[in-house]
């Protein structure tokens, strides 16, 4: 889909966000299991050490992932004066394991396995839609080295989406965020336009304030503190992405489309990780 031009081309104080972002981060899309695990390895300093959320699955080799993993696509972003990774997400492609040796949980989303009699909303639930188009986003982490902010593991507050309602700042736009722009990027790309998420219900009002209006579709329920499934329309957040962030997931979008068709095969591969 064709991004619409943006009036904000101009204005400096965005400009200087933006291009302080090219200069600091670089965002990538693993393609082989040795880059995989740098993003397994922060999960496993975010979720297992600090927050607690979940068992080491490789307490050796310090490495948290599941069965999800090996059909997913994975983006990391690096800070490149320290060359650390600062934070990575996931895309669970729906529906990739065939064969009589797949478990028969792994055909459904991560979110589906344990909050499926949670769904309210009568229409949109992944199962309505055709298989090749429904995708996860999930196992967002940032470094607690770049959260500046401990309310939600992306680290953003309100002040921190202000750039994007027409106040631009000097800071840095957030780890957090830019890894979301970066999983609608992602999506678009490989052609999976109805995406679902776990999050806390303000998490899901910061992302709005940014532009990506995630619509909740269930109840709440207890997984890690407050959270209930939400949906969003691929198209419909893309075509709604607020003009002053345009140059900023345009910049998102170059930089990885040339990585996705190395990752996608994968994201299709049953291999055991």
């Amino acid at each position: 889909m064709t991004i619409r031009s943006s009036s904000a081309s101009g204005n400096t104080s965005l400009d200087a966000v933006v291009n302080d972002f090219k200069s600091e981060f670089r965002l990538s899309i693993p393609a082989n299991a040795r880059e995989r695990e740098r993003a397994f390895r922060l999960r496993h300093d975010v979720y297992c050490e600090e927050l607690k959320y979940e068992p080491p699955t490789d307490a050796k080799r310090r490495l948290e992932y599941d069965e999800f993993d090996s059909h997913a696509i994975h983006c990391i972003i690096e800070h490149l004066p320290s060359a650390q990774v600062a934070g990575c997400m996931r895309v669970v492609l729906k529906g990739q394991l065939q064969g009589q040796n797949s478990e028969p949980h792994l055909s459904l989303l991560p979110l589906q396995a344990y909050a499926r009699q949670r769904f309210t909303h009568p229409s949109l639930r992944p199962e309505h839609f055709p298989r090749h188009s429904v995708c996860e986003v999930s196992r967002l982490a940032v470094s607690h080295v770049f959260r500046k902010h401990r309310s939600n593991v992306a680290g953003i507050k309100e002040e921190d989406v202000s750039v994007a309602k027409g106040r631009p700042r000097h800071n840095p736009i957030p780890v957090g965020l830019s890894l979301f722009f970066a999983a609608t990027a992602v999506v678009g790309m490989a052609q999976r336009q109805h995406v679902f998420a776990m999050m806390e219900p303000r998490f899901a009002r910061l992302l709005k304030m940014s532009g990506l209006a995630f619509e909740r579709i269930g109840e709440l329920i207890d997984y890690h503190g407050p959270r209930a499934p939400f949906y969003i329309d691929q198209h419909q957040a893309e075509r709604y992405l607020p003009e002053r962030l345009v140059p900023l997931y345009e910049h998102i979008q170059q930089q990885l489309r040339p990585q996705l068709t190395s990752a996608m095969p994968h994201a299709m591969d049953t291999a055991t990780l």
